[in-house]
């Protein structure tokens, strides 16, 4: 999964509700049984989002992403389908 918020939308809970949406989404309507994303070192609030929304850090792939000519670890994130 990837997403991005434009800097005024910041800290208004939006893509943290807009994870949970496309997660039910997923998990019911498409039937997947895992989701993940990657996150950039630097992006703390985004890995709040996912962690809000269940998802658990599975690893960190050391300077795995080349972005403005600087390497970044990339930090994966990953939530599994419940089942009952």
């Amino acid at each position: 999964m990837g997403y991005w918020l434009g800097e005024p939308y910041w800290n208004k809970g939006i893509a943290t509700t807009a994870v949970n949406i496309i997660t039910d989404f997923a998990f019911g309507e498409l039937a997947f049984k895992r989701i993940y994303a990657g996150v950039f070192e630097y992006n703390l609030a985004s890995m709040k989002v996912l962690e809000k929304n269940g998802f658990v850090k599975e690893g960190i792939c050391r300077k795995a992403v080349l972005k403005n000519d600087k390497f970044w670890d990339e930090h994966l994130y990953a939530k599994l389908k419940q089942e009952l």
